[in-house]
C-alpha cells in the first residue's frame, strides 16, 4: 500500500513540493526526497554555518528528485502577478501569513500552494510543526484577493511547477562533510544567544532530514530508531539551552559534544547492526512531597498528569518541547530552585522521576 504523506518529515519548503508530487505521481512519491541525505554546511548569517539550503537550490533539487519541473520562476511584487493553479507554488515571509503561528512573530521563508477558489483563492499548506506560538498543521484556507495581498506585502517568490516522468527508484545517497568546523563554530561563537538560537533551527532541520531518510529507505531497525531518538533528544536539549541562555542562565556545554556524536553516528547508523543501549533515569528515593509538587505542575501546564505508575510525559496530549520548558520554568518559580544546566536534557525532563531528581539536585526538598 502506498505511503500516506507524513507531513512531519518535511521542512516548510519541502512539504508543499512533496504535496504536489503525490498529487501528480501518486501516494508515496514524496519519499523520493529522502533518498539523499547530506550534511554540507554553507556559510550563513553572522559567520555561522548552516545546513539550510537556499530556496532556489532546494526547489531545484527537490523537483528533480520528485519528478517535477519548474517552468516559471519569478520574484513577484503583487498578487496579480501570481497565477493560482494546480502547480502554483510560492515562498514568502511567514511573518505576514495569517494561517501559520509565525504570523506577526518571526520572519522566515515559508512555502504554500495557491489554487483558484471562486472569486478568491485557496491556500494549501502541508506544514506540520509545534512552535512556541502554537501548532502549525496541514490545511486549506480560503482567502479573498485582498486578504492574499495583505499576506504578501513584500511580494513572494513564485514558481509554476509541472510534472515530468514519475521519478525512478534511486540508489540511496549519503554525503557527509566533516563536522568539526561546524560544531566548533556554534560552540565558540561570541554571541551565545544568537548561537543557540541558530543551533535550535539547525538541529531541527538535521533531525527531520534523518527521519525522512529512514522513512525513504523503509529502515526501522533498533539501531536506527535509537539514532533518531538521540537526534530528537538533542534537538530538544538545544531548544532548552537556547531558552536558558536567552534568560541569562548557564549554558550546558555538553550539547556540542552530543551534536558531534550524532553527526559522527550518521556514518554508520543506517546499516548498524549493534543493538542500542537505552538511557534510563535514576528514580532513587524521591520524597512524596517533591513528587506531588512535580506532578501538580505537570497537571497545571498540560491539563492532565501522568496516570498512576506512568512516569513518562510523552504520551500526555499536548506535551511538547515548549510545554517541557514551561514545566521547568514553573517548577523553578514555584519551588525557588534553579536547575543545573547539565540537567536540562530531555532524558530527564520527559520523565516524572527525572524532573524530581533535577529538583532535588537543585536544592528543592519540599
Amino acid at each position: 500500500m502506498p505511503e500516506a504523506l507524513d507531513h512531519r518529515l518535511f521542512d516548510c519548503v519541502q512539504v508543499n513540493l512533496a504535496e504536489l508530487a503525490d498529487r501528480r505521481h501518486g501516494p508515496g512519491t514524496h519519499l523520493a526526497l529522502g533518498r539523499v541525505l547530506r550534511f554540507w554546511p554553507r556559510p550563513g548569517a553572522d559567520g555561522l554555518p548552516t545546513v539550510e539550503p537556499t530556496v532556489d537550490s532546494q526547489v531545484a533539487e527537490s523537483a528533480d528528485l520528485l519528478g517535477l519541473r519548474v517552468t516559471r520562476r519569478a520574484r513577484i511584487a503583487a498578487v496579480d502577478q501570481l497565477g493560482p493553479g494546480p502547480g502554483c507554488y510560492a515562498v514568502a515571509d511567514a511573518y505576514h501569513l495569517p494561517w501559520v503561528p509565525y504570523h506577526r512573530k518571526e520572519h522566515l521563508q515559508h512555502s504554500f500552494l495557491v489554487e483558484p477558489d471562486g472569486d478568491g483563492v485557496a491556500v494549501v499548506d502541508g506544514y506540520h510543526n509545534d512552535t512556541q506560538w502554537g501548532a502549525a498543521r496541514p490545511g486549506r484556507w480560503t482567502l479573498g484577493r485582498a486578504e492574499l495581498a495583505e499576506a504578501l506585502p513584500e511580494g513572494a517568490l513564485a514558481y509554476d511547477i509541472t510534472a515530468t516522468d514519475r521519478p525512478a527508484e534511486r540508489t540511496p545517497l549519503v554525503q557527509l562533510a566533516d563536522a568539526g568546523t561546524y560544531v566548533a563554530a556554534y560552540a565558540d561563537f561570541p554571541d551565545r544567544v544568537r548561537a543557540l538560537r541558530g543551533l535550535t533551527l539547525q538541529t531541527w532541520l538535521l533531525t527531520r532530514s534523518r527521519r525522512l531518510h529512514a522513512a525513504a529507505l523503509g529502515t526501522d531497525t533498533e539501531a536506527v530508531r535509537a539514532h533518531l531518538a538521540e537526534w530528537d533528544a538533542l534537538a530538544k536539549q538545544v531548544y532548552l539551552a537556547s531558552r536558558r541562555v536567552a534568560a541569562g542562565r548557564d549554558e550546558p556545554r555538553s550539547v556540542f559534544g552530543r551534536l558531534a556524536d550524532c553527526l559522527a553516528a550518521d556514518h554508520t547508523a543506517f546499516d548498524a547492526a549493534t543493538p542500542p543501549t537505552e538511557s534510563t533515569v535514576d528514580s532513587g528515593e524521591v520524597p512524596p512531597a517533591v513528587r506531588e509538587s512535580v506532578t501538580s505542575v505537570i497537571r497545571t501546564v498540560l491539563g492532565a498528569g501522568p496516570a498512576e505508575g506512568d512516569r513518562t510525559l510523552g504520551d500526555i496530549p499536548g506535551f511538547s518541547s515548549f510545554r517541557m520548558m514551561e514545566i521547568v520554568e514553573r517548577l523553578e518559580s514555584d519551588l525557588g530552585v534553579e536547575f543545573a544546566a547539565e540537567d536540562l536534557v530531555p532524558e530527564k525532563l520527559t520523565h516524572v522521576d527525572g524532573l524530581c531528581r533535577a529538583v532535588l539536585d537543585a536544592g528543592g526538598s519540599r
